[in-house]
């Protein structure tokens, strides 16, 4: 299993390396079962504003040479603008895209993968879906994430780029990549823990689980 921490990228980084993150936003109040927007108007706890902006300061040596895109909703929003601040960046517009969010390239029918998620099974139906490659309401998870992945590094041709997106999505695109593999409800994603994504300067790619240890929160709020 291939996990990395900050420091790992900010040494990628110096060495050359272009890395693209795919940042799991930080902590949010608990999300309604029953919400079809998936919590699209659920904005960050206190800590979470606090531990974003701390994301930043980590990274703060590439606040010149990053670039953020988000998720259109208002957790991931809020993320990559206090992640920003916390660089020393004043970034007033951040680009959303649906494909960091409910347009994701991995679902087929995001209705569908609500009434999956209804009846308390996330974690299963998240973990067939990574050992299978197939789940109801989703696409294929090879095709979804090849498809990603050539959408992001054409996103920008900036050193370090940021996407806050979710946790399903993060660990999907692990899964995926053989990178990370042995998903549990103990390993799933944390708030601001992060898929990388990185290119050598020969155009080498590598994959990454970036465990930034600045939440213990898995779902809902942290204890």
């Amino acid at each position: 299993m291939n996990e990395i921490s900050i420091s790992d990228i900010l040494s990628e980084l110096s060495s050359g390396s272009r890395v693209i993150l795919q940042v799991r936003h930080a902590e949010r109040p608990k999300l309604d079962p029953n919400d079809e927007t998936f919590g699209d108007s659920l904005p960050l706890t206190a800590e979470g504003e606090r531990t974003a902006r701390e994301l930043g300061r980590l990274l703060s040596p590439y606040k010149g040479k990053v670039a953020f895109h988000s998720s259109p909703l208002l957790r991931t929003r809020m993320t990559a603008k206090l992640c920003a601040e916390g660089m020393g960046r004043d970034v007033k517009d951040i680009p959303v895209h649906e494909r960091l969010g409910n347009g994701s390239f991995y679902y087929n029918d995001p209705a569908e993968v609500l009434e999956i998620f209804k009846p308390k099974n996330f974690f299963d139906a998240c973990f067939e879906y990574m050992r299978t490659g197939v789940q109801k309401g989703f696409n294929g998870l090879t095709a979804a994430s090849d498809r990603l992945e050539e959408w992001l590094t054409n996103l920008s041709d900036a050193d370090l780029t940021i996407a806050t997106t979710h946790d399903l999505y993060v660990a999907a695109f692990l899964a995926a990549r053989g990178a990370y593999t042995e998903f549990s409800r103990e390993t799933w994603p944390r708030f601001l823990d992060a898929a990388a994504i990185i290119i050598e300067s020969d155009g080498k790619r590598r994959y990454a689980f970036v465990r930034t240890g600045l939440s213990s929160g898995i779902v809902g709020v942290a204890t």
